[in-house]
């Protein structure tokens, strides 16, 4: 006999659908399709809710299962749903039922329109599927021992093996299509397909002494090499063993992943003290299989099955020698003197500096000292060790701007930091300004840069780079227009009352941004200005308004001249042209603020100097740029500043503000 059924499930009621008991049945939907799928010859969607399902069904059992078919299919009607069935003999008549409306299991003819499942095509594949079906063998299932089973035995009475312990990859075909006839079969027998399927699975999961038997026959001959179910457990105690001591000593939270890397990581972010008593309990606790740990070879099969079983996430490929490195680290704490990497004899060092040997000890200050230079961490302190160690620490100061070289030079060979050292001597020469050089106290190096001048070692470029910057000051005479930076104000509780109709979706939406400007010189009136974004638009759209000035600046606008740039423009740089101090100067000028709301300065370019927008009042605009990046206004625009246009004549009544993106 067959079955054959199409569920049109209720568009919001699948959830209640599954978890509802069948009437006058003692399951749920769920449970009822989860039967199902175990069945042999019975083929449903892979999805959670089936919306077709069909297979052969014994004699013996049609009348229970086509009962219990019955009342999914009432349930399905009951909450909104739609469905039809189809029971047929594998070369006879086949009977058609709809669930519709108000009725239930009315009978109809396969011809009918309501009947939107081809259930001939139906029944022909199960009787296909029927005549190709080969079962599994049951009778006379034999343990490895030789000892009798019955097919859903999780243990042998004999021998006492476990049917239900995991199977363990050691390796695959190199050919994945190998394994396809496998997965067929497993798919035909309704066993579960492993995780990550049977092309990458590491291990196969047998619930009885079926699934163990047939998986002891059909895998190997799939070409998989099968791991020895005491390995596999010897692995999976280790990873668990050096998995959980971390959590079991409270180290890592509940939540956290219980690996080796993790449990490092979160014990060195403790304080150094708290640190070193935990490592060196790990290493006296754990010693022991640090060195069966740092032979995992976590790309392999075998260890990732060893990962699965234990539940324990093994390390990456990548991390497989940081994770040695570590180890010898640990075993630093236990007494061993293996040689340490950079990364690690800098966290001993922190962690506990008198187990360092005196070699050690001095590869770390040669370490330290080329980090400094390097990247300019720590460079203060260096070169308050270079100072400390020589009889003149003025000499030492003067060797420093030796190695710097030329201030005025671009060669990216010396390191920043020391570039930095030299121009700051210059600066230091010509205005006495306060040295800026990464982490270094300022005042400090200004007294030696005082130590090195009256000991007469500058080196002969830095004094003439001075002289040169005495002769031509930044911004070396180029052309300039005066500018003001309006930086944005705490918006009142009268600017989130000024709400706006978002231009593309209506919505009123708040500001997002507020800036009250002064009159910004002659012929000008202040103006507060008000920025929004639509979140439902995805701030897709910037927009402004405007009013007259509703309240005045604490604090003045920062007023200066922006100058032409030689570095931008296509034009020849001046006489005594040096870039950084151009740089310097220009950056000084913004006062440590990014720029946000920029009135006047010059031209973007060449061609615009005209307002490339009219304003609605018709009067004269105001060029302003919107820093948007600085500002964080609209991040999907891809530039770091808009052009605008703002109505600043005095008297206005209804003043004008539009950006370049407006229509």
């Amino acid at each position: 006999m067959g079955l054959a059924a199409r569920i049109g499930h209720p568009s919001r009621g699948e959830k209640k659908w599954l978890a509802s008991r069948l009437e006058g049945e003692d399951c749920t939907a769920k449970a009822f399709i989860e039967d199902l799928r175990q069945r042999p010859l019975f083929d449903l969607m892979s999805s959670d809710i089936p919306s077709e399902l069909h297979g052969a069904v014994p004699e013996a059992d049609f009348p229970a299962l086509r009962a219990r078919m019955g009342a999914l299919l009432d349930l399905t009607l009951a909450l909104g749903g739609r469905a039809e069935l189809a029971e047929f003999t594998l070369d006879g008549e086949v009977r058609c039922f709809l669930w519709e409306g108000k009725k239930r299991a009315l009978p109809v003819r396969h011809e009918d329109p309501r009947v939107k499942t081809d259930f001939l095509l139906l029944q022909r594949n199960c009787r296909e599927a029927v005549l190709e079906y080969t079962p599994p063998r049951t009778e006379g299932l034999l343990c490895s021992c030789g000892a009798s089973v019955e097919p859903t035995a999780v243990t042998c009475a004999r021998c006492a093996r476990d049917f239900t312990v995991p199977i363990g990859v050691a390796a695959r075909p190199e050919d994945p299509e190998r394994l396809r006839p496998l997965r067929i079969r497993i798919m035909e027998l309704k066993f579960p397909l492993p995780k990550h399927d049977v092309f990458k699975a590491n291990v196969y999961a047998p619930r009885n002494a079926l699934e163990a038997l047939l998986y002891d026959e059909l895998l190997p001959k799939a070409g998989l090499t099968l791991m020895k179910p005491r390995e596999l457990a010897s692995r999976a105690a280790l990873l668990s063993e050096l998995g959980a001591w971390g959590r079991r000593h409270a180290f890592l939270a509940p939540e956290a992943a219980p690996g080796f890397v993790e449990g490092l990581r979160s014990i060195l972010e403790q304080k150094p003290a708290s640190a070193r008593k935990c490592l060196e309990r790990w290493a006296k606790d754990q010693g022991h299989l640090f060195q069966a740990f740092a032979a995992v070879e976590p790309g392999t099969p075998g260890w990732r099955a060893a990962a699965e079983v234990s539940g324990v996430p093994l390390h990456g490929e990548y991390q497989q020698e940081w994770v040695r490195q570590a180890l010898d680290f640990l075993m630093r704490f236990s007494g061993a003197r293996g040689e340490l990497s950079s990364e690690f004899l800098e966290k001993l060092e922190k962690v506990a500096p008198d187990l360092l040997s005196a070699k050690e000890r001095k590869r770390r200050a040669r370490e330290v000292d080329v980090k400094a230079l390097d990247t300019g961490e720590g460079f203060g302190e260096y070169l308050k060790r270079l100072t400390a160690s020589v009889k003149s620490p003025a000499k030492a100061i003067s060797a420093v701007l030796q190695a710097a070289g030329d201030p005025d030079d671009e060669d990216d060979s010396i390191p920043t930091v020391l570039k930095d050292t030299s121009r700051a001597a210059v600066e230091w020469l010509v205005d006495g300004r306060r040295p800026e050089v990464g982490d270094v106290e300022g005042d400090w190096l200004a007294g030696q840069f005082k130590a090195v001048q009256r000991a007469k070692s500058f080196p002969k470029v830095i004094l003439e780079r001075a002289e040169d910057a005495r002769r031509h000051p930044a911004p070396f005479g180029l052309p300039g227009e005066r500018t003001w930076d309006v930086q944005p104000a705490r918006p009142s509780a009268a600017d989130l009352k000024a709400v706006a109709a978002c231009p593309e979706c209506n919505r009123r939406v708040k500001p997002s941004r507020v800036f009250h400007v002064p009159a910004l010189g002659k012929g000008t009136e202040g103006r507060t200005l008000r920025f929004y974004e639509c979140e439902r638009c995805d701030r897709a759209m910037l927009f402004a308004r405007g009013e007259k000035l509703a309240r005045a600046r604490k604090a003045p606008v920062n007023a200066f001249t922006e100058y032409a740039s030689p570095l931008l423009e296509e034009v020849q740089p001046p006489p005594g042209f040096v870039r950084w101090r151009f740089e310097r100067f220009v950056t000084r000028q913004l006062q440590g603020t990014k720029p946000a709301l920029q009135f006047g300065g010059r031209p973007v370019t060449e061609s615009w100097r005209e307002p490339v927008m009219g304003l609605r009042c018709r009067h004269a605009s105001v060029s302003v740029r919107i820093h948007a990046d600085n500002l964080d206004l609209q991040p999907a625009y891809g530039a770091d500043f808009m052009m605008g246009g703002v109505c600043m004549t005095p008297g206005c009544k209804k003043p004008d503000v539009r950006t370049e993106r407006d229509d």
